[in-house]
């Protein structure tokens, strides 16, 4: 490959990686946004997003063991670890959402996505 198409390689290749970036955390003025809060938390920082809307749904598999079988400590005597651990399943539906924050010119569109409360990620968009 010559000097002009790994050039032209590398140059889509960033550009691709700018408009996927992720993030963990956002600045909002003076204040910092992380991956965790709630939607309560980011809108009292943040403000109101530019744009809100419902992305669709995930479905989460919540299980739970009933605790035969796990110790984190060793076992009485009597105890035979080989008894089998029961486990229940239950599954939610869950809401995904996504908020868009514009700050300026310049800047990159930045994209919040909150899986029912909790904010799961913040995606760079293209620069406004």
């Amino acid at each position: 490959m010559g000097r002009y198409g790994r050039w032209v390689l590398l140059t889509t290749l960033g550009m691709l990686g700018a408009i996927t970036a992720e993030a963990d955390s956002l600045r909002c003025g003076r204040y910092v946004v992380n991956t965790g809060d709630l939607q309560s938390r980011v809108l009292d920082l943040c403000g109101e997003p530019q744009r809100a809307y419902q992305d669709g749904f995930i479905e989460q598999v919540v299980r739970q063991n009933d605790g035969y079988g796990y110790y984190s400590v060793n076992p009485a005597p009597y105890y035979d670890s080989r008894q089998p651990a029961y486990q229940t399943e239950y599954r939610r539906v869950v809401p995904v959402y996504k908020w868009e924050y514009n700050f300026g010119p310049g800047t990159f569109l930045k994209i919040l996505v909150f899986q029912g409360d909790a904010l799961v990620g913040i995606v760079q968009g293209p620069r406004q």
